[in-house]
């Protein structure tokens, strides 16, 4: 039987120094495209003729069987990654308290300000939740546990209660678990006691997070110098014995790459740490004005990015290669869950603290009510995203900025930004 073939829907084409290059956002490829080929391309019959080029970008996922419904194969592998039962894989977010000891005006759980802390009571029964989920889901073999807060260091014997029992339970389980075990902090705590306890809790990774250096650190947070200089003596200390990841919330590109090279050049942590460069989403702007400071971030992390490259090229980054998802963020996911200081269940860490946003209890398990099936809206719901090209690198986009109809990401913007990216990652740009 004869086949045939057609160009795929997700390749994306871009043109540098009047070289052409084809992406398709699906498969991850990345090609060069000499004059030939980009005819080729241009001209394509839909028949395997046998050629060098049908067979590169066949293989590579430029071209697929005419049979074949992309956009119906990403939102079948969305189903099933948001609904599954038999996923290997579970997370859990644990909010330990809602206190802190920083004021950082980005914060987004300001719009839900509360004092919430968990009781050693409902740490047990949180870790007895957790045990419940494992002992029913057989097929799972890794977990996902983020410690978080306010500020989790707040809250040592709260962790100490869960992760102990945790570990009780994974030890004498017959399942090898792979455990990634992450907790996020702003690091001013983390003296050397601190770290062994979090390592003998099982705790494998930190984030910590950075406005940029001391007069912008301290302005956003509202801290002192000598606060600044202690969480850096923290970080180089932790570099060294733990995974650690530096999440740059900083203003400007001037900041994320003074604060970059003053760890990485001044304190030699290249070869120790990982590096993001993140969007801050400000809660209070309107969504005309969030657009706006998203385009202005879309142009600083391409400076700092740019520089990283040039200097610091095998140094991880977060967030810099666009990769194909299968859904738009891992925590929709109907097997993970936010659990909030009081017991709550959320979808979403944004939503801590807000009592309409709850979706369940660690007494009675999911609700299944309204709130959580609103995170469950599949690309298919959304028009402007069915026919986009790089729809599997989006998937959509944050599905809370979609409920709260913040109005932050412009995607007019983000194509070309990610493609850049993915050019760097080809080593295409340096």
């Amino acid at each position: 039987m004869k086949q045939t073939y057609k160009l795929s829907r997700y390749n994306v084409f871009h043109e540098i120094d009047d070289i052409q290059y084809i992406w398709n956002s699906y498969s991850g490829a990345l090609l060069e495209l000499d004059n030939e080929a980009q005819e080729y391309v241009k001209q394509f019959s839909g028949s395997d003729d046998g050629s060098i080029e049908f067979d590169t970008l066949k293989t590579n996922g430029f071209i697929v069987h005419e049979k074949i419904d992309e956009f119906g194969r990403v939102c079948f592998q969305e189903r099933r990654a948001l609904f599954s039962r038999y996923s290997d894989e579970m997370r859990f977010v644990f909010t330990l308290g809602m206190g802190c000891n920083y004021s950082c005006y980005y914060c987004f759980e300001n719009k839900n300000k509360t004092t919430m802390q968990m009781t050693p009571e409902v740490a047990e029964r949180t870790a007895d939740y957790v045990v419940q989920q494992l002992k029913g889901n057989p097929m799972v073999t890794t977990i996902k546990f983020s410690w978080f807060g306010g500020e989790p260091l707040l809250y040592m014997p709260i962790i100490e209660i869960i992760s102990c029992k945790l570990q009780a339970y994974i030890q004498q389980s017959k399942t090898q678990y792979n455990i990634e075990s992450m907790l996020f902090t702003n690091g001013r705590f983390l003296d050397e006691a601190t770290l062994i306890k979090l390592k003998e809790f099982g705790i494998n990774k930190l984030q910590i997070t950075l406005e940029g250096m001391q007069e912008v650190y301290c302005k956003h947070k509202g801290a002192q110098p000598e606060e600044f200089d202690c969480v850096i003596k923290n970080i180089c200390n932790a570099a060294e014995k733990i995974e650690l990841s530096i999440r740059l919330n900083a203003p400007n590109s001037k900041e994320a790459i003074a604060i970059s090279e003053y760890l990485l050049g001044h304190h030699n942590l290249s070869r120790k740490t990982r590096f993001n460069y993140a969007f801050v989403r400000d809660y209070t702007m309107s969504p005309d004005a969030a657009k706006q400071s998203f385009i202005e971030y879309i142009d600083n992390q391409i400076q700092w990015m740019d520089y990283m490259y040039k200097h610091y090229k095998d140094v991880p980054r977060g967030a810099d290669i666009p990769q194909r998802m299968n859904s738009s963020c891992g925590q929709i996911v109907s097997n993970n869950v936010v659990i909030g200081p009081q017991g709550e269940f959320y979808r979403c860490n944004i939503s801590l603290g807000d009592d309409s946003m709850v979706t369940g209890d660690i007494w009675n398990g999911r609700y299944y009510n309204d709130k959580e099936l609103m995170h469950y809206s599949t690309v298919d719901m959304y028009s402007d995203c069915s026919q986009c090209a790089y729809l599997p690198v989006c998937m959509g986009g944050c599905v809370m900025h979609r409920i709260d109809k913040y109005g932050g990401f412009d995607c007019d913007v983000y194509k070309p930004w990610r493609f850049r990216q993915k050019l760097m990652e080809g080593g295409v740009l340096s």
